[in-house]
């Protein structure tokens, strides 16, 4: 119990400091009282009650006192406190008995007794404090017994009991039989709930040795897990950078690839729709007309593929810039209409405007927001069957200006919403054969959107048609009578 008020502090070590007081002056009052008892004085004796009790609580509180003076101060000098308690519980309890004798006292051996006790108590718990083997525990309490043994039998060698006839006894007094149970009675009860006190802290302490010991475990498999974790964050971060490196390295390709393509692609469209306008006299054969119509038209279609390319790698490369100007929404929409309406009617396919009537101007990328208008009506009208509509609507509201393209074309499944606004990507392999393109319309028009700082949503469901919603924020908003002025 002394162990374990070392190893706690405040109320918790003072409590089993008490505890263990009590134990180890029960157990000293029991010694002197059960020793006693085995006294055959040849004359009839008893015990005082008072002072029997009063001889109990020396014991424990004295003992108590000595092992805290023993963990705060000192072993040896709590020791000599402990032995004072036994010599202050043995005179006291000597002091209870009451027999038709005179004690005669023998000071050199009460001297003995004394030196006895509280030497030996002091050497006792100077060795137990110290701790430095098990010998240590088992040298202290050796002399712990040695000390309560001996001064016991010491002083009870320093007293002389006479016969004295006219002597009475005096009030209430205890039998020896009864003084017997008493003292079996509180010394088994005490020293039983030390036992079980110091059974169940025991059990606890490993119950939370056993605790600590999985929490160990698990907080080095976390500490394994953390460090595998911080490995893959380490691989994943080389990857991203090694990534980002290969994408850089792709924009500059497709960048320098596409001026490379660009350059004799413009001088095969321009000979060709030389040789189309015969600037230099008639071809002959109309059938080289008809040969020139292709070859201008294929080069028109390859050079817009190459300039989308050239776009992509622009934007990827962070280079993309807006040239700002103040301009009417209504009539690029409207220009844009009339210019998709050939591929319209060519495709079977009603193409019809909406725009709001106070639809104000718009601060942007001319330039850029008549390619976004081309980029959603072209896409509609490819992807729209023979006989389907397309509508374009124009308005604006608290969030700013909306452009609204929706076709009742094939339309695209929800999963497939990410390939669709991927540069490159195709919703199904074989729309790539079936149309033009190499899908980069819906990422370049997402693109320029979000250097207008807008956004670009998309809904849609197979087999019934495809929106797309532009909203550009409201501070692009230009009243006319701004714009005018």
């Amino acid at each position: 119990m002394i162990s374990r008020a070392r190893a706690t502090a405040g109320r918790t070590r003072m409590s089993w400091l008490a505890g263990a007081g009590m134990v180890a002056g029960c157990g000293i009052w029991g010694t002197h009282f059960v020793a006693m008892l085995a006294y055959h004085a040849g004359l009839p004796i008893a015990f005082a009650p008072g002072l029997t009790i009063l001889s109990a609580v020396i014991a424990m509180t004295l003992c108590g006192a000595g092992f805290a003076i023993a963990l705060r101060i000192n072993g040896a000098l709590g020791g000599m406190v402990t032995g004072s308690a036994i010599c202050a519980m043995h005179y006291t309890g000597m002091a209870a008995v009451d027999l038709p004798a005179r004690a005669v006292w023998d000071a050199s051996y009460i001297t003995a007794s004394v030196l006895i006790g509280v030497s030996l108590s002091g050497l006792a718990l100077h060795f137990a404090m110290r701790r430095k083997s098990r010998s240590d525990h088992v040298l202290g309490a050796g002399l712990f017994l040695a000390a309560i043994v001996g001064l016991h039998f010491t002083a009870m060698t320093a007293v002389l009991y006479v016969p004295d006839g006219t002597h009475h006894f005096s009030g209430a007094l205890m039998n020896p039989f009864a003084l017997a149970v008493v003292v079996a009675a509180g010394a088994a009860f005490i020293v039983a709930q030390a036992l079980i006190v110091a059974v169940v802290d025991r059990h606890l302490e490993n119950r939370a040795m056993g605790e600590a010991q999985r929490m160990r475990a698990h907080i080095a498999e976390l500490e394994t897990t953390q460090q595998a974790l911080k490995q893959t964050s380490d691989d994943l971060s080389e990857a991203l950078k090694a990534a980002q490196a290969a994408s850089a390295s792709k924009s500059a390709f497709l960048a320098s690839m596409s001026h490379e393509l660009r350059t004799p692609l413009n001088a095969v469209l321009g000979f060709s729709e030389a040789m189309q306008q015969e600037v230099f006299g008639p071809l002959g054969s109309s059938r080289y007309k008809e040969y020139l119509g292709n070859i201008h038209h294929s080069g028109s279609h390859l050079l817009s593929l190459i300039n989308d390319i050239l776009d992509i790698a622009r934007y990827d490369a962070g280079r993309g810039e807006l040239q700002e100007e103040t301009f009417d929404p209504a009539t690029q929409i409207t220009d844009t209409i009339a210019m998709m309406s050939d591929q319209a009617a060519k495709a079977k396919v009603t193409l019809m405007g909406d725009i709001a009537s106070d639809l104000p101007c718009l601060k942007g990328d001319q330039r850029r927001i008549r390619q976004i208008l081309l980029n959603l009506v072209s896409n509609a009208l490819k992807f729209t069957p023979s006989g389907g509509k397309v509508m374009v609507r124009a308005f604006h509201t608290e969030q700013g200006f909306v452009l609204r393209v929706t076709d009742t074309g094939i339309g695209i499944a929800h999963s497939d919403f990410h390939k669709a606004l991927e540069p490159f990507g195709q919703v199904d392999s074989s729309l790539a054969r079936k149309y033009d393109g190499i899908g980069l319309g819906l990422p370049l028009t997402r693109q320029m959107v979000e250097m207008h700082g807008g956004t670009l949503e998309l809904e849609s469901a197979v087999g019934h048609g495809t929106s797309v919603t532009i909203t550009l924020p409201a501070w692009r908003l230009v009243s006319r009578a701004e714009a005018a002025a």
